[in-house]
């Protein structure tokens, strides 16, 4: 009669898995919405200045959104007409201004395949309503938008088809910066990459098809990544060399061809919970030479490795759900990780989990040494994990 039960818990979180990938399927079939951003309600809201035209009549209009931002001050609002689109401009913002196009999907600037198409280079400058496509292809310096400065609100755009090596958006040494409910798709390397930026919240986004990750921050800390939805990149969320103290949480991080979750060598102290990792190909999470990073509260399901630990000391792995992975775990080298509440579907009866992997010597790798790892009080039913982003209020 448990076992029954073990079972039918099993197959409700699958079902509502399923449930959650069809809508996700939905919702990335459909365009953006037309004026994902009330336009009106931006312009009343955010104006403490002059309203500058570009592509309409009268005065304070112009021809081009360069010559529009070159009369501008600050706190002027630079609004841009879609009728006269596409612009084939590369945008320099070089004054704290509010720059926002009339629809999302039909308000389109386009870099023409060289450099940025939009470069942002003072503080307080806000980014709304725009498709942004065709960049350079210079990887990780072309970017549809890249912002070397702080106090950034980046929100409600289309960013794709940026460069064969570009990136979506490029967050270069800068900080307090908002990236919220853009569409990015298409980009030739990243969705988002943060560099020696901190305190960014990437928040609400869809990230699908991009060449390479979803999102990478590197050299960063005291970032939020959360309730985004990411499916069909190369990869989801890669933490790269330096990236500490950041957050990921509350996403739903889906058929990934290569890794839902990877943390990289001295990405340390990272907390990554709340998230759903379902059906990425090779690794729901990878961990190599990082340290002191947490891993709480995911659903982890549908991978060849559930979760792959190289060299990676001292992680906290906790009430996560591991679930029709083909091996829940692999671990190589790894020392002082411990495993605390887990639901593992392959572990049925009482006492706690063995957690098989292995040591290689260093003086002669051609030795393998088996090891254990245990979960001591491992739970008997799978945890209800929020899905497709969650409610975080």
């Amino acid at each position: 009669m448990i076992l029954y039960k073990w079972k039918e818990e099993i197959h409700l979180i699958k079902k509502t898995i399923i449930v959650s990938t069809l809508i996700f399927a939905v919702l990335m079939a459909l365009p953006p919405s037309n004026g994902l951003i009330a336009n009106s309600l931006l312009l009343s809201q955010s104006c403490s200045g002059v309203i500058r035209y570009v592509g309409g009549v009268g005065p304070n209009n112009f021809t081009t959104i360069q010559d529009a931002i070159t009369n501008s001050t600050d706190g002027d609002t630079v609004f841009v007409y879609a009728h006269s689109s596409p612009y084939f401009e590369n945008v320099v913002v070089n004054k704290s201004i509010n720059l926002i196009g009339e629809n999302q999907t039909t308000t389109v600037i386009d870099g023409q395949g060289d450099g940025d198409v939009i470069l942002v280079m003072v503080d307080d400058v806000t980014i709304s309503t725009f498709t942004i496509q065709h960049s350079g292809d210079t990887p990780k310096v072309d970017a549809g938008i890249e912002c070397r400065s702080n106090a950034i609100v980046i929100q409600g755009n289309v960013v794709l088809q940026n460069g064969l090596y570009g990136v979506g958006i490029l967050l270069n040494g800068s900080s307090n910066v908002l990236v919220h409910a853009n569409y990015i798709t298409e980009n030739g390397n990243e969705g988002i990459f943060l560099q020696k930026s901190t305190n960014v919240t990437i928040l609400e986004n869809v990230m699908t098809h991009n060449g390479h990750c979803a999102v990478v921050i590197s050299q960063s800390s005291y970032n939020t990544v959360i309730q985004n939805m990411m499916q069909n990149n190369y990869a989801g969320v890669s933490l790269w060399p330096g990236a500490t103290d950041n957050e990921i949480t509350h996403n739903s991080i889906i058929n990934q061809t290569y890794s839902g979750l990877g943390i990289w060598p001295s990405a340390n102290n990272n907390s990554i919970y709340n998230n759903l990792f379902i059906q990425n190909a090779l690794y729901g999470c990878i961990i190599t030479k990082a340290r002191g990073n947490i891993i709480s509260s995911n659903n982890i399901q549908g991978s060849n490795e559930g979760i792959n630990l190289n060299m990676a000391n001292w992680t906290l792995i906790k009430n996560n759900n591991f679930i029709d992975n083909n091996k829940n775990v692999v671990f190589e080298n790894s020392s002082f990780n411990r495993w605390k509440r887990n639901y593992w579907d392959d572990h049925h009866g009482l006492g706690p989990k063995i957690i098989w992997g292995q040591i290689r010597v260093p003086w002669n790798k051609a030795v393998v040494i088996r090891w254990i790892n245990l979960d001591w009080f491992p739970v008997v039913k799978p945890y209800d994990i929020p899905s497709l982003g969650g409610d975080c209020s």
